[in-house]
């Protein structure tokens, strides 16, 4: 059976602290009904393609929208019922991108990884590799949505593990929507409990409160994850382990890591 995964990428912005990559693996023959029950599905509502930051600010196709979440709650729950009957396994990779600044400072990490679009979707990438693996099925074909900045970087790293990724415009890649409904909302819950965190550490009299929070907003992904899902993010810590499992030097003795084989990440 051929099988291919769709990935895409939470946008980069400035007032969100992590970047994340989704998608999901499916059979070929999976994705050609996806593609037809989720056209289906936005076509009922009058929408072209789905946009999960559009949708929940109201704008766009979805501008009419505001004020009525009844409508927007079952639009997403039908969303969520057709990738549960058509994909197999969902992956989500996040990169925090304060650490990525800081460890990049002592580590040649960006000589290495590239960016954290690049680092995370690579993880995504080896997290497919590793279910085809105990699958003991053929590679999937692995392919991103077209636009997103450091494509170069990842199609570098992905030669390491000997993948060569395909990147599609969107109107071709409509399963790549699949990545866009789960990268949101990963961003979305790892951003409140990170600032919830921060919260824990300014008002030590309200911890209580501040952890059922974070609690609250962690599960609250749960909902989204309808099918089994290879998740992690890569803080600071787990930045600088990586950079110690892939040999990766500090910047005051070395410029060039040199060639490293395709060790799976420390996620």
């Amino acid at each position: 059976m051929l099988y291919a995964a769709y990935f895409d990428a939470s946008t980069a912005r400035t007032d969100f602290p992590v970047l994340t990559v989704a998608g999901a693996v499916a059979p070929i023959k999976k994705w050609t009904r996806f593609k037809q029950q989720w056209r289906t599905a936005l076509a009922n509502e009058d929408v072209s393609e789905f946009h999960a930051t559009d949708c929940h600010a109201s704008k766009g196709d979805y501008r009419t929208w505001k004020g009525d979440p009844a409508r927007r709650g079952a639009f997403l729950r039908g969303l969520q019922k057709i990738i549960k009957d058509n994909c197999n396994k969902l992956f989500i990779a996040s990169v925090e991108l304060a650490p990525w600044a800081e460890v990049n400072q002592e580590y040649c990490l960006e000589e290495f990884f590239h960016s954290p679009y690049a680092l995370a979707g690579r993880a995504v990438v080896e997290g497919v590799l590793e279910w085809a693996k105990r699958k003991g099925t053929v590679l999937p074909q692995i392919i991103f949505e077209h636009g997103d900045t450091g494509w170069e970087g990842l199609v570098e790293l992905c030669a390491r593990l000997n993948v060569v990724p395909i990147r599609l415009p969107k109107r071709l890649a409509t399963p790549c929507q699949v990545g866009d409904f789960l990268a949101w909302k990963t961003r979305i819950t790892a951003t409140n409990a990170l600032r919830g965190l921060d919260k824990l550490e300014r008002k030590a009299g309200h911890c209580r409160e501040n952890a059922v929070g974070i609690i609250r907003e962690v599960g609250s992904l749960n909902m989204q994850l309808v099918r089994p899902v290879k998740n992690g993010i890569f803080s600071s810590d787990t930045l600088r382990r990586n950079c110690v499992k892939f040999k990766i030097p500090k910047r005051k003795h070395l410029t060039d890591p040199g060639e490293q084989g395709p060790q799976g990440l420390v996620r």
